[in-house]
């Protein structure tokens, strides 16, 4: 089988379709036997989101007292100006044993804002997207489909390698979503939890709370130094 030409032959196809760069997905079957000839099967295809903007930032961008959230390991690349609300887990509430809880919860908001088509920024602990409940929050992507920025944090005590790089959050960068991760630390990649929790609420459960702003908050990623930057109020 010309698998190198029919993969090419194929991402041409399907560009020229889509009018903009694609990734493929398939997968073969293959008779080493040589009873049956080799099949192939296209999987699936999906734009690959590209953004233009140049966006500088630097670690002086940590020190203003307007900032919310700061990460040096951070995916996408762009400014997002139009969020103001916010669905967070409650940090002291928060116990990976209701991780399967938490997801339904979080489903639940995710419904109602996609209902009104309002993004927000989600906030949680642990890893995003995890099929195993003891490393983070089990969502899946019907759960948080509305979410245009996510956050993901570590608190002390949590021993779990960042989820970055997966498939799972390879689909959340291509559909443009901005992806923080922070470690827990007092100093630096740190959130203003005082703030978020002093600000309107607008609905809440048991482990997970939604708020609203009054003005949008600036969200802002380099692409290509990762690091981004969540400012209480857009300039």
């Amino acid at each position: 089988l010309p698998l190198n030409d029919l993969i090419k032959t194929l991402m041409e196809r399907c560009e020229q379709i889509s009018e903009t760069r694609v990734e493929i997905e398939f997968a073969m079957t293959i008779d080493y036997s040589g009873q049956t000839p080799p099949r192939f099967g296209l999987l699936q295809v999906r734009p690959i989101a590209l953004s233009h903007k140049e966006v500088t930032l630097d670690e002086g961008d940590l020190s203003q007292q307007d900032t919310l959230i700061f990460s040096d390991n951070a995916l996408g690349n762009g400014i997002e100006d139009n969020i103001r609300d916010i669905v967070f887990v409650k940090a002291e509430n928060f116990d990976l044993k209701h991780s399967q809880t938490i997801a339904l919860e979080i489903g639940a908001f995710n419904r109602d804002l996609l209902a009104k088509e309002t993004p927000y920024l989600l906030v949680g602990f642990g890893r995003w997207g995890s099929s195993d409940r003891w490393l983070g929050i089990p969502v899946n992507w019907g759960q948080i489909s509305g979410a245009r920025v996510i956050v993901e944090i570590m608190l002390p005590g949590m021993h779990i390698d960042l989820s970055q790089g997966s498939h799972f959050f390879h689909n959340l960068s291509n559909l443009g979503i901005c992806y923080f991760s922070l470690k827990y630390s007092t100093d630096k990649n740190a959130i203003d939890w005082d703030w978020l929790n002093g600000q309107k609420l607008i609905r809440e459960s048991d482990y997970v709370k939604h708020v609203r702003l009054d003005s949008p908050l600036a969200v802002k990623v380099d692409g290509r130094k990762r690091i981004g930057v969540i400012k209480k109020c857009r300039a």
